[in-house]
């Protein structure tokens, strides 16, 4: 969930790069520029987006779609766009209140441990309806998190890596951070920055 923040220096506003029907050329910069922004990460399941995926330009409201700008844009593998839940929460106040799009509003107000997301107010049904609209606890989706995350600490074991010989791992692949949510909590390790340079 660290991918869905907005940016107001955003080469896409500043250059009022938006979706249009039959304008392949257009879209495709404005996919290329979503992922550029989102540092290559999935929006949705912050999986790596590795050259044979199927990447997306996806309407976070999907009503909007060709009337839209930046703030309901996201670069997003396919199968992410199939989990979300569009006709269950259409409406819902989190289209209004885009909250999910302030780093800390959204860290204030959705956690993750044991591999699953969850609102840290029980009464934030704001936040447990957004969970639930994007299917952030797939049982695929969590099983994917669960397996990467796994793998990693087997290597990590088994290589004897101290904490700095793990950052410096992510350093240079930058691939095997994906999940990068999970991770972090496995590991107990902030690892964002390493995304970010």
């Amino acid at each position: 969930m660290k991918f869905l923040s907005k940016k107001e220096q955003s080469v896409i506003l500043e250059q009022n790069i938006t979706y249009r029907k039959n304008a392949q050329e257009s879209n495709k910069h404005l996919k290329e520029s979503l992922m550029l922004e989102q540092f290559n990460f999935c929006a949705y399941t912050e999986k790596y987006l590795g050259l044979l995926d199927s990447i997306e330009v996806e309407h976070f409201d999907s009503s909007k779609k060709y009337y839209d700008n930046y703030y309901n844009y996201y670069a997003v593998i396919r199968n992410a766009n199939l989990y979300k839940q569009d006709e269950k929460y259409r409406g819902a106040s989190f289209f209004d209140s885009l909250f999910f799009q302030n780093e800390e509003e959204l860290e204030q107000r959705i956690g993750f441990t044991n591999n699953i997301y969850y609102e840290k107010d029980e009464n934030d049904s704001e936040a447990r309806d957004f969970i639930d609209f994007l299917n952030l606890n797939h049982p695929t989706l969590s099983q994917h998190r669960s397996n990467h995350v796994k793998r990693l600490q087997e290597i990590f074991q088994s290589a004897k890596y101290n904490l700095d010989d793990i950052k410096n791992y992510f350093s240079t692949h930058k691939e095997e951070l994906s999940h990068i949510t999970a991770i972090e909590d496995a590991l107990q390790l902030q690892l964002i920055d390493l995304v970010r340079n």
